[in-house]
């Protein structure tokens, strides 16, 4: 699980997240993983509020690039 910590999204905002290391950014979040993290076949993100209520939801599959932007 990722947290924002003290990062805050406004409404009609975007941000990346990254799996790997980086320095993080209004628009870029590091992970700071150095191994996979993601199921090669398919995955899902799941964005949730402070509360935990889920706000959103991001899946892919294994058709295609590889990246996905939701």
């Amino acid at each position: 699980m990722y947290k924002f910590g003290t990062f805050s999204l406004g409404g009609s905002k975007w941000v990346r997240i990254h799996t790997g290391k980086g320095t993080d950014t209004s628009t870029d979040r590091y992970w700071g993983r150095d191994w996979y993290v993601w199921n090669n076949s398919g995955d899902k993100a799941y964005l949730r509020n402070a509360d935990f209520v889920l706000r959103d939801t991001c899946e892919w599959t294994s058709v295609g690039s590889g990246y996905k932007w939701c």
